[in-house]
């Protein structure tokens, strides 16, 4: 969440998230970004509101 709030607006790929959030070096799979950016909607999100969080398909996640 930090990421997305220093971010606004700024399109933050999967490789930028897990470079700043797990190391350049972690053996993290790039679905693990998929799985923690849906914990954070279920948080942040209101039924029937659009995501605050915002995927971009084939680049990443905005913060909207």
């Amino acid at each position: 969440m930090v990421m997305f709030m220093k971010h606004p607006n700024l399109v933050l790929t999967r490789d930028m998230l897990m470079d700043q959030v797990w190391g350049y070096d972690s053996l993290v799979e790039t679905n693990v970004i998929d799985v923690y950016v849906r914990y954070l909607r279920n948080k942040l999100d209101r039924s029937g509101e659009e995501s605050f969080i915002q995927t971009v398909r084939g680049i990443g996640y905005v913060l909207r």
